[in-house]
């Protein structure tokens, strides 16, 4: 039989973190235009518009975008009949990819990356407050509609605290899962060409006149703050698109960093600031080569 340990009731109880609000109808949804855009480069594309993704033993998802807020629905695996209402920030990275955050209240978040092109979907999901490999996972799986007024809709009301834990406990259950964070994925054929591709070569961007470095050595990601030790942490990338890689590492406790370079325009998409902010911060490339003085 299966328990909840602390840190798994930990988890649910961060992922059931979503913000309230006045119900809206199908119809509202996909006729609202937001007058003021908060959520980054990318929300106008898709604000209106339904996506549907389904990830490899995860379950699938349908997301409706609309008034700075993203309504989702889980179908199968753990979020089964789960129902959440997050605030994103969502960025272009190029035409067809977009990479799309929301964090929770109390730490953790999801971090996901869509590939409109070849129809496909990667997401780095973390428990907060940790660096430990199991509680790290990189997903993937096909986009399946989207971004459409014409896609499945994420039905029902989003969700209260205690019925998301037990929704997920119950699906844990119904399914016979492992724990959250507890299943081993191996690295797919875009981790892996992430990870030699970058391998040898640092990016090297600025923050407020305050330089940043990343060195991807194999299995360890280095980031070096200017006038600061350099971090070593394990190393977690994805090849979205040719050029395009998401990076994280575990340098913030609560919420994780995440950035996606666009290698073929110089730029770095990054939706967490060192205090912790969540919002869409978009920074020039100074250097990309083995080595960036």
């Amino acid at each position: 039989m299966k328990f909840i340990t602390p840190t798994i009731l930990l988890l649910f109880l961060l992922q059931s973190c979503s913000i309230s609000e006045e119900t809206w109808t199908k119809e509202e949804i996909l006729n609202s235009v937001s007058e003021h855009n908060y959520s980054g480069t990318g929300y106008r594309d898709f604000e209106g518009k339904v996506i549907n993704y389904d990830y490899v033993d995860f379950g699938s998802f349908r997301l409706a975008i609309y008034d700075n807020k993203i309504k989702w629905r889980g179908y199968g695996g753990y979020f089964d009949g789960i129902v959440a209402l997050v605030e994103p920030q969502i960025s272009k990275v190029s035409e067809g990819v977009y990479f799309m955050s929301w964090v929770f209240e109390s730490g953790g978040g999801d971090n996901v990356c869509v590939n409109f092109n070849n129809k496909k979907v990667y997401a780095h999901l973390h428990q907060p407050e940790s660096d430990l490999p199991e509680d790290f996972e990189l997903i993937h799986g096909k986009i399946a509609c989207g971004p459409s007024k014409d896609c499945a809709f994420p039905d029902g009301e989003p969700m209260g605290q205690f019925s998301t834990i037990w929704s997920i406990f119950k699906n844990i259950m119904k399914y016979d899962l492992p724990f959250l964070g507890e299943t081993e994925r191996p690295l797919i054929q875009e981790n892996k060409l992430a990870q030699k591709e970058l391998t040898g070569k640092k990016i090297k961007y600025s923050i407020d006149n305050l330089s940043i470095t990343i060195e991807i050595k194999n299995e360890v990601t280095q980031v070096t703050y200017q006038g600061e030790e350099t971090q070593n942490f394990l190393t977690y990338v994805t090849k979205v698109s040719p050029g395009i890689y998401f990076i994280s590492w575990m340098g913030n406790r609560k919420a994780s960093d995440h950035i996606v370079f666009n290698q073929n325009e110089m730029i770095v998409f990054d939706h967490i600031s060192r205090n912790g902010e969540h919002r869409e911060s978009v920074y020039d490339v100074d250097c990309f080569s083995e080595n960036c003085n």
